[in-house]
């Protein structure tokens, strides 16, 4: 249930793909690049939280040097866009759209921060998924989203998990990063990791909490970019001091509220050259 609420996509389309160089470059990155499957990530991004009975339209983060793309190919997204004068992770990227969120539909909006570069084949898996978990969203809980390992893939995330919490989910032990081969086999073996979707669900207000705890200096900061910000851009300045960190290490690795979900849906991040080269043209 929904709760009477829709949820707030945010979209993280900024990075550069640099581990599949040459065919994803900074001017072209892969998040932009045609698939077989028919559009581009972003587009098949944009279209799995199309849904105007779940979804409120998303708000897009990505590069100031994208803009032209956004504003040729998307400009019915165009208004919705915060461009960053350079790139700084996902922890900033992910605090900045959340607070404008917040400023547009209130403290206690649901968010879903999801990256633009993945590939989720069944919409109606992924959406049921999501809606499943707004209870616990609205319980103050960050909700991420864990795959089943298929194999030992060293150049995903794990989330280390515990017996069963609120709703369907799991207490969340830790997270690792890329761990080597030997290690990601244990993990496979031991049957308590899940691969790291990268993506989560949260109340606005919880987030935006949770970072001003942990992250009070770069919460500083990137408000400081917002303020100083001419025509709803940002402050190349001010932007440019704060650290690059993913959400993972600003937020989810430090925060008592992380649980993870068991999603069903089929999932790739297409970071590596077997899975691009599935799915690219």
């Amino acid at each position: 249930m929904l709760q009477n609420k829709k949820i707030v996509p945010i979209i993280l389309a900024g990075g550069q793909g640099s581990r599949l160089w040459p065919v994803s470059k900074p001017d072209l990155p892969k998040q932009f690049l045609p698939l077989k499957a028919g559009g581009t990530t972003f587009d098949n991004t944009c279209r799995r939280v199309a849904d105007s009975e779940i979804f409120k339209p998303p708000v897009i983060v990505t590069s100031i040097r994208y803009r032209g793309i956004i504003e040729e190919q998307y400009p019915h997204l165009s208004p919705l866009c915060v461009y960053e004068p350079v790139g700084r992770n996902t922890g900033p990227a992910a605090y900045l759209a959340t607070r404008i969120v917040q400023e547009t539909y209130g403290n206690d909006v649901y968010v879903l921060i999801l990256p633009a570069d993945h590939y989720i084949p069944d919409v109606k898996s992924f959406c049921n998924t999501i809606v499943s978990t707004t209870g616990v969203v609205n319980e103050g809980y960050i909700v991420t989203y864990g795959i089943s390992p298929l194999y030992p893939h060293k150049e995903y995330g794990y989330i280390r998990f515990e017996e069963p919490g609120y709703d369907g989910t799991y207490q969340v032990l830790s997270f690792t990063e890329k761990p080597d081969e030997e290690v990601a086999r244990q993990y496979c073996r031991s049957g308590q990791y899940l691969w790291n979707s990268g993506i989560l669900s949260v109340r606005a207000d919880v987030l935006i909490a949770e970072f001003q705890s942990y992250q009070a200096e770069v919460c500083r900061l990137l408000e400081r970019a917002l303020k100083q910000g001419e025509h709803g851009s940002l402050c190349p300045k001010s932007f440019a001091e704060c650290p690059k960190i993913s959400i993972d290490i600003a937020i989810l690795e430090r925060t008592k509220k992380a649980v993870v979900k068991p999603a069903s849906f089929q999932w790739s991040d297409l970071g590596g050259w077997d899975a691009l080269m599935e799915f690219a043209v």
